[in-house]
């Protein structure tokens, strides 16, 4: 064992003075002067590197590692495995010559993780220099820092007795604990964190903590997320016939904390309700919750959404235009409008070519209303999607020129325009003379009425292409009425039977996505937005001529997938 370095020692005792973790330790031990003598330099280095490790796991598992990875290491030790024999001989020699209980807890304990020396000292020393460093760091002019030290160190003590079955150690350390429970519960000062903390490292212990935690759980009523934590610890030791009583518990104070609250506060608040509600079947609260979540609208949340206006290059407005211009006759410059879109470019050489642009997340249904749902891990982010709308943005933009050329050029009336559209078994003449009175409205600037009489042709068009090749109606079945398709299940039907999946999953995008899309033919036809802008009725347009130059022969199915 290594002889000690007096000054080291000194400096050491110096540093744990009225330290309230080892990271402050750990910076005063750094700024010492360990003089010119090498042994003092070797012992101050092993030092600084056993008090820059932290413990992480518990029982068995507990090891100790660089309490920030990625950061700097300075020489220092990444974990304990790389210990050196000789940095183990150095704690091991302070371990016994320190007299502050928080090092000397902190030493042994490494030395029994690291299997060196006697197992039955190191156990012994670290749980009770854990225990006697608690008082020390309780009386620590820093409140808090010294609480919080004083919580982890018996924890560990507790810990370190119940993994090693040291019975004396155990009930001091649980006795220890429950005192300071009462303690920080009796206090003035809102330590709820503390007292859970506290009052997990005593259920571990198999202690009774249902009455402090029903305590605590009314003591921290005004922190809603405090006494969720708390009843949720109740909860895993209470017997079974209390349990509804506590989750009901649980669940209201969601609830209530939702009724003083606002803005996105209020929406999490609600959201955390259904979804407790949900899970713990309890079905009157989780109506209550959800019929407050169907109240919510996007301006209530308090959000501020920033946008600049997008206005594509004028070349690519010339472009599009100078590609109507290219047309022979009316018939032409329609079904040109789709070339303009990229999902219309079949690419069989390359299958990644529209990767990433037209792809439409499969976000999870949700039943319970407005509620924030993560995106299953396969979908994509939300960059790639805000993406992919504001290609279509651009998109809308070029197609409301070019409908504007066709209109320059070509003048159509009623007549003319529904006779090029009609189509026998999709679109017959009445209907086509109606998607015309869009087109004329659209030009008019008339938007609403535009918009308004296109998406149900457009829906329609749909249903007519789809019919012979998916079942688009059910029948009644005894008291259950007969339905019919919407059209987002419409829409992602039309991979299976070979149309495109780029466009299929566009027109998602376009009509359905209420998620990140922009969901026209619900805010539309539900009557959520007002007067849509001007390209995405452009949209709406092309889309009804995409599926019609299908029923024209202007585009073929592709081989079904499915």
């Amino acid at each position: 064992m290594p002889q000690i370095e007096a000054r080291v020692l000194d400096a050491l005792t110096e540093a744990a003075k009225d330290a309230a973790s080892y990271q402050a330790i750990t910076i005063r031990l750094a700024a010492s002067d360990p003089g010119t003598n090498e042994n003092a330099v070797r012992q101050l280095a092993a030092l600084l590197a056993a008090l820059g490790l932290r413990l992480a796991g518990t029982g068995k598992t507990q090891a100790f590692t660089a309490p920030l990875p990625g950061h700097p290491r300075n020489g220092r030790l990444e974990s304990l495995s790389e210990a050196t024999a000789e940095q183990m001989e150095i704690w091991s020699a302070y371990a016994e010559a320190v007299d502050h209980p928080f090092v000397r807890g902190r030493l042994h304990h490494l030395l029994l993780l690291a299997g060196h020396g006697r197992k039955p000292e190191h156990i012994q020393g670290a749980a009770t220099g854990y225990l006697d460093a608690a008082p020390l760091l309780l009386a620590n002019p820093r409140r808090f820092a010294g609480l919080a030290g004083a919580t982890e160190c018996l924890r560990w003590a507790g810990d370190l007795a119940r993994t090693y079955n040291q019975t004396d150690l155990r009930k001091r350390a649980t006795s220890d604990t429950a005192i300071l429970a009462e303690q920080v519960l009796a206090a003035p000062d809102d330590d709820s964190g503390i007292l859970a903390s506290l009052l997990d490292a005593l259920r571990v212990q198999r202690f009774d903590i249902t009455n402090l935690a029903a305590r605590a759980a009314h003591r921290y009523a005004h922190d809603v997320h405090a006494r969720v934590a708390l009843l949720s610890l109740l909860r895993e030791e209470a017997p079974k016939d209390r349990r509804p009583g506590i989750d009901t518990a649980i669940v209201t104070a969601f609830l209530d904390a939702a009724d003083t609250d606002s803005g996105f506060r209020r929406h999490n608040l609600l959201t955390r309700a259904v979804t407790e509600a949900r899970d713990r079947g309890l079905t009157e609260l989780r109506v209550r919750a959800e019929m407050a979540l169907q109240q919510t609208d996007p301006d209530s949340l308090g959000w501020t959404r920033l946008g600049r206006l997008l206005i594509p290059p004028p070349g690519l407005f010339a472009g599009a235009r100078a590609h109507i211009d290219a047309a022979t006759d009316l018939t032409d410059a329609l079904w040109r409008t789709l070339d303009v879109h990229p999902a219309t470019r079949e690419t069989t050489d390359d299958a990644h070519t529209l990767d990433g642009l037209f792809r439409i997340p499969r976000t999870r249904i949700n039943t319970a209303g407005p509620i924030q749902v993560a995106p299953p891990i396969d979908a994509d982010d939300d960059h790639l999607v805000g993406l992919q709308v504001l290609a279509m943005e651009f998109v809308g933009h070029l197609t409301a020129a070019q409908l504007d050329r066709i209109h320059e050029r070509f003048e159509p009336d009623d007549a003319e325009l529904a006779a090029t559209l009609a189509h026998e078994a999709v679109l017959p003449p009445a209907r086509a003379r109606i998607l015309a009175d869009a087109f004329g409205y659209f030009w008019l600037g008339e938007l609403d009425a535009a918009a308004c009489i296109a998406l149900p042709q457009a829906e329609q068009i749909l249903r007519q292409l789809l019919r012979p090749r998916v079942p688009v109606v059910s029948a009644a079945k005894g008291q259950s009425p007969g339905t019919v398709a919407q059209m987002g299940g419409l829409i992602r039907s039309m991979p299976a039977v070979g149309y495109p999946q780029d466009w299929s999953r566009a027109l998602e995008l376009l009509f359905v996505d209420s998620d990140r899309g922009m969901n026209l033919r619900n805010n539309i036809c539900h009557g959520l937005i007002d007067t849509p802008p001007r390209h995405r009725v452009a949209l709406i347009l092309q889309a009804a001529l995409y599926l019609l130059s299908h029923a024209h022969g202007h585009r073929t199915l592709t081989p079904a997938t499915s």
